[in-house]
């Protein structure tokens, strides 16, 4: 299981959230949790804080966001 978590996300947050499914999913070798500290919950790069005016502007999911679900999908 890969689980990848926006850094800028403010929805579902590093803080609170992710740390939740770590340590629900700490006893599991097979699950991958990586962040990505620069996309927002949409995996659109961006910079400052995050706002909800980010998702009403046209983007596209981070390169390295797709590079890692590729790179983790050939290696199962």
């Amino acid at each position: 299981m890969l689980i990848l978590q926006g850094g800028r996300d403010y929805q579902v947050t590093v803080a609170d959230d992710l740390t939740r499914w770590q340590e629900a999913l700490a006893h599991r070798p097979e699950v991958a949790i990586r962040i990505h500290q620069h996309v927002n919950h949409l995996f659109f790069s961006g910079s400052g804080q995050p706002t909800p005016a980010e998702y009403t502007r046209p983007g596209h999911v981070d390169p390295a966001v797709v590079d890692e679900i590729a790179t983790w999908l050939v290696r199962q």
